[in-house]
């Protein structure tokens, strides 16, 4: 049985060769990077600059949550900060492989 349709974790793999992209899988107003692994986790909102990155320390978390805003073109009259399909950051290990837990909330 799933759970709240409003509520959704996914594991993501990543290595230390590409950037890996977060998709939400719903519309949501809330997303958690939690990094579980023991080597830092490097973040970008822009995969090709440098200039965007920052870093997840090992055991740590970053995350957005937003309160939903008034319908305008942009999002389609949700009141959502991301829809479903959108890339909303990057992530690279530092070193080795292994899943990311991304959170997303409706």
């Amino acid at each position: 049985m799933a759970s709240h349709p409003n509520y959704r974790k996914m594991q993501i793999s990543v290595d230390t060769v590409s950037w890996t992209p977060v998709v939400a899988p719903m519309d949501c107003i809330g997303v958690a990077i939690k990094n579980s692994q023991l080597v830092n986790l490097s973040v970008r909102t822009d995969s090709g600059d440098a200039t965007t990155q920052d870093i997840i320390p090992a055991g740590a978390q970053d995350g957005i949550l937003a309160p939903r805003h008034g319908s305008n073109p942009q999002d389609a009259g949700t009141g959502a900060r991301f829809l479903a399909g959108d890339t909303i950051a990057y992530l690279q290990a530092a070193s080795g492989t292994g899943p990311v837990i991304v959170t997303f909330v409706r």
